[in-house]
């Protein structure tokens, strides 16, 4: 992965995103069929967390791609579902999947970066959410762009020239 412009501790969210290579966010809203966010997820497999807006398209929640898997999975293969069922919570956490239909079922409270929120600030965020990406909104908190952790990870490792921590050490071959 190489980047035109390198980033720093001082570049903005909606300036990652574009660095990053510009993955699209996937945006639904709340009363959006579960068949259509899967169809949309798999149209832009880049985006692992899909942005729930209002009829003012803002944003009001989010649903993890994994979230969404586990939900239709659920559905279409529910005996391997059963065989995995261990105990009470279980139990209701798969009840509650049955039952759920739309984005606003399955959707987790939302959030996001702020357009102007420095690296530091979406690194904070992505971690304390625990998602795997974000949407970034802008100050009216509609989805503008979105920013993805791992692509981030890489590009400022990269950018700092820390990517020989994640590469094997030479070793010397031992003499024949």
């Amino acid at each position: 992965m190489s980047h035109r412009e390198p980033i720093s501790a001082k570049t903005a969210a909606i300036d990652l995103a574009r660095l990053l290579g510009g993955t699209d966010p996937i945006v639904v809203r709340s009363d959006d069929a579960l068949q259509l966010l899967a169809e949309r997820a798999v149209r832009n497999p880049a985006c692992r967390v899909l942005s729930v807006v209002d009829a003012d398209d803002r944003l009001i929640g989010l649903v993890r791609v994994t979230e969404l898997l586990d939900d239709v999975f659920l559905k279409v293969v529910p005996e391997e579902a059963l065989g995995s069922i261990e105990d009470v919570e279980d139990a209701l956490r798969y009840a509650g999947h049955l039952g759920a239909r739309t984005a606003g079922d399955i959707m987790q409270p939302a959030v996001s970066v702020r357009t102007d929120d420095d690296l530091r600030a979406v690194f904070h965020r992505l971690h304390q959410s625990g998602l795997n990406g974000l949407p970034v909104t802008d100050a009216d908190g509609r989805v503008v762009a979105y920013v993805d952790q791992l692509e981030l990870l890489m590009a400022w490792i990269e950018t700092t020239g820390r990517d020989v921590l994640l590469t094997p050490e030479q070793r010397d071959e031992p003499p024949a």
